[in-house]
């Protein structure tokens, strides 16, 4: 992943998207021990919710460094409802 910016830029988009990637495989291992493991564990819901929401709001930094504008709105967006979501099933389990 090289991209043809050069110094500080550069460096975060590249920690952005290795960030990404282990979430991405903590987001998976997350879905197979619900989904086929069963799990009776209620926190891995806001603990899924939450890693997708650092994602995408990650992924929002990197638009609005590439003048993505729109892109980026966007993805705060959905990184904001993620949150929301993530805090609404904590204090469900938590109750």
């Amino acid at each position: 992943m090289y991209y043809t910016t050069s110094g500080a830029y550069r460096k975060t988009k590249m920690v952005i998207d290795y960030v990404n990637i282990t979430l991405t495989f903590v987001i998976g291992i997350l879905f197979v021990i619900i989904l086929f493991l069963r799990s009776k564990s209620g926190i891995l819901f806001p603990i899924e919710f939450f890693a997708g929401a650092v994602m995408n709001g990650l992924t929002a930094i990197k638009y609005y460094i590439n003048h993505k504008r729109i892109s980026g709105i966007i993805l705060t967006v959905v990184a904001i409802i993620l949150l929301l979501m993530s805090l609404i099933t904590l204090f469900i389990v938590l109750r």
